[in-house]
C-alpha cells in the first residue's frame, strides 16, 4: 500500500457548510474505493500567492490516505476537475521520510507556539 496526500483549494465564495460537504464528498470517493483515509485537515481560508480565477483567497484542505490502487488517483483527480468549486489540486505519493514527518506533525512536535512558550519560561526562570 502506498501513502498519498492531496491538497486542494476550494473557491472562497462557498459557505463553510458547502466547503465541508465538498471535502466529505472527496473523502467518500476515497473510502468507496477502499482507500484508508489517515488524516483530513481543513487549513481554512488563506491568501494565495497569486490570483486564481480572479480570486486571491481560497479554502485549503489536505487529505492523507493509503491505497493499493494507482487507478484511484486518476479517479480522484478526474473528480477534482469535474467539481467547479475546486480551483487547484495536487496529489503526491509520499516516501517513508514524508510519512514519518506527517506522523510527527500530527502529534504536534513542530508546533511553533509550544516552542515560544518554553523560551519565555526559560527567560523568566
Amino acid at each position: 500500500m502506498k501513502n498519498y496526500e492531496t491538497v486542494f483549494i476550494l473557491n472562497p465564495v462557498l459557505s463553510e457548510d458547502q466547503a465541508k460537504d465538498t471535502v466529505e464528498k472527496f473523502v467518500k470517493i476515497l473510502t468507496k474505493a477502499k482507500a484508508e483515509v489517515i488524516n483530513v485537515e481543513k487549513w481554512g481560508l488563506k491568501k494565495m500567492a497569486y490570483p486564481i480565477q480572479n480570486k486571491s483567497t481560497g479554502f485549503y484542505n489536505l487529505i492523507e490516505f493509503t491505497t493499493a490502487s494507482s487507478d484511484l488517483i486518476n479517479t480522484l483527480e478526474t473528480e477534482y476537475r469535474r467539481d467547479e468549486s475546486v480551483m487547484r489540486f495536487l496529489t503526491v505519493a509520499l516516501d517513508k521520510h514524508a510519512v514519518v514527518y506527517n506522523e510527527r506533525r500530527r502529534k504536534g512536535e513542530f508546533n511553533r507556539n509550544k516552542k515560544q512558550t518554553t523560551r519565555k519560561e526559560e527567560v523568566a526562570a
